[in-house]
């Protein structure tokens, strides 16, 4: 009887530690891969609206949002931190894709519209902000989003720039990663992506 109960917990352990390693792989090779190839289609994507740095990795990320911070420098040595926040998209359900530049805060409303300019690409955004009595808001189709929203400071500084897209135009080029990530639970896609973020935690310097 005794055998028998040690070879039935052996057996468990066995299985346990087999299911432990597989969901260590998964989390790696298919939804870290697959999230990277996500993010990286959308960077370039998104270069269409905003000129993020080559050198400027995320300083955050998650399954369903991505952020960039950098500094930016203005013509008289003025510093401001600047953040480009976007989402991913991964949820099953999601059919927009929201994409926003804004001044972090306790940053100068003063500064960053100076620097508004160097950093948005999009230049029909940028004449909206110089020119809002004659500014187009809409739909651009060269581009691809459905509008944009200024949204401003109290002195009337634009502190923040939202554009939103149809999820289906912007990822075209990464939809054979999205596809990989569907072939799994999403509450699976989740965990497996906890996993690897809390292992690249833990094994970071």
């Amino acid at each position: 009887m005794k055998k028998i109960v040690l070879f039935t917990l052996g057996s468990i352990f066995l299985i346990f530690i087999t299911i432990i390693i597989f969901a260590f792989i998964l989390s790696f090779k298919v939804v870290k891969q697959n999230t990277d190839k996500i993010n990286e289609g959308l960077k370039k994507e998104f270069a269409q609206i905003v000129r993020i740095p080559d050198v400027v990795g995320p300083n955050f990320k998650s399954l369903g949002k991505v952020s960039y911070k950098w500094d930016m420098i203005t013509n008289e040595n003025e510093v401001t931190p600047v953040e480009f926040i976007h989402d991913t998209a991964i949820a099953r359900n999601q059919n927009k894709i929201i994409a926003m530049l804004q001044m972090p805060q306790n940053a100068d409303p003063s500064i960053f519209h100076k620097v508004i300019p160097a950093v948005v690409s999009d230049t029909r955004t940028v004449l909206a902000i110089e020119d809002p009595e004659d500014a187009n808001l809409g739909p651009n189709e060269q581009i691809g989003y459905n509008g944009v929203e200024l949204n401003h400071s109290s002195s009337g500084k634009v502190i923040e720039i939202v554009w939103e897209f149809n999820k289906e135009k912007l990822v075209k080029g990464s939809q054979v990663y999205y596809d990989k990530l569907y072939e799994y639970p999403e509450w699976l896609v989740k965990n497996l992506y906890t996993i690897q973020q809390s292992t690249l935690l833990f094994l970071k310097p």
